[in-house]
């Protein structure tokens, strides 16, 4: 098996994982009802296309992030404990690492795509009158605004996914990749606006606003929505950078797989390789003598 064929072997290994696994497909449907819900009891199927985008903005900085973590982090334990089937394939570990990705990469755009998918058709066939805000810019409300900002939700949960990819890589056991996945959601989810907070708590303190928001993934994702979604509609614009939020998110897509790719270099170590490479480094230290 060459080296290509393989990568896609692992790949769909991954996806034919979550396809068998039922407690997806009821995420998705579930995901679903509460984002049709989330629209139909308000008045944004009316509105059209960006106020329904601007009622999910909030909804969805929580259940991607849900749903990203859930995806990733026990992707390297229980069925693949210690990656003894992972292991099997000849890849290298930057190949694997990517190969995993790829995998749950494409379940997580199906998971989150459908949802989005069903309120667009409701935004469509839901007639109504436009709201007082975009009625003065005609035209500006459109489909292509929609996909935008559901691409940028995708794009937002695959680089969540990576840091939960990390965190099964960096946990042996269920339980510890259970708690690393949980600090890393209520990073996601509040350390952007908390790092915001705790920059504008001083008196006189001088804060660049636009920067803060590319450091989270969260308020990066928050910022390129606000400025290439909802700004195109309205006269409102510099909330963010839209560069730095793009390079944000790559980073911590980088960060994410980085670490994963360590870690599984790591675990796949031979013990008694490391025991010898430590002897070795002792002994070249410089040693005290009393």
């Amino acid at each position: 098996m060459s080296r290509a064929a393989a990568f896609v072997a692992i790949a769909r290994r991954e996806l034919d994982t979550i396809v068998r696994t039922r407690s997806y497909l009821a995420l998705t449907v579930g995901l679903a009802v509460i984002l049709s819900g989330i629209v139909t009891g308000s008045d944004a199927l009316q509105g059209g296309y960006v106020p329904t985008a601007v009622d999910l903005l909030l909804p969805l900085e929580l259940l991607v992030p849900t749903v990203s973590v859930v995806l990733g982090y026990r992707a390297f334990t229980g069925e693949n404990d210690d990656l003894s089937i992972l292991r099997t394939y000849p890849v290298s570990t930057v190949l694997l690492t990517v190969g995993v990705f790829v995998g749950r990469a494409i379940a997580l755009v199906v998971i989150l795509g459908v949802p989005l998918a069903t309120v667009a058709v409701l935004v469509a066939v839901t007639p109504g009158v436009e709201s007082a805000v975009f009625v003065t810019h005609s035209g500006v409300d459109s489909p292509a605004l929609f996909v935008r900002f559901a691409t940028l939700t995708v794009v937002f949960g695959v680089v969540v996914l990576s840091l939960a990819l990390a965190v099964a890589a960096l946990a042996r056991r269920s339980r510890t990749a259970l708690a690393l996945a949980l600090l890393v959601f209520l990073g996601v989810v509040a350390g952007g606006d908390l790092l915001v907070l705790s920059r504008l708590g001083g008196p006189g303190t001088t804060v660049d606003l636009a920067s803060l928001m590319a450091v989270s993934p969260n308020s990066a994702y928050r910022g390129l929505v606000f400025e290439t979604v909802i700004g195109v509609a309205t006269a409102d614009s510099g909330f963010a950078n839209p560069a730095l939020n793009v390079v944000g998110l790559a980073g911590w897509l980088a960060v994410g797989l980085l670490t994963t790719g360590i870690a599984l270099a790591a675990r796949s170590w031979n013990p008694q390789f490391v025991a010898t490479w430590k002897a070795w480094l002792r002994n070249r230290l410089p040693t005290t003598e009393n």
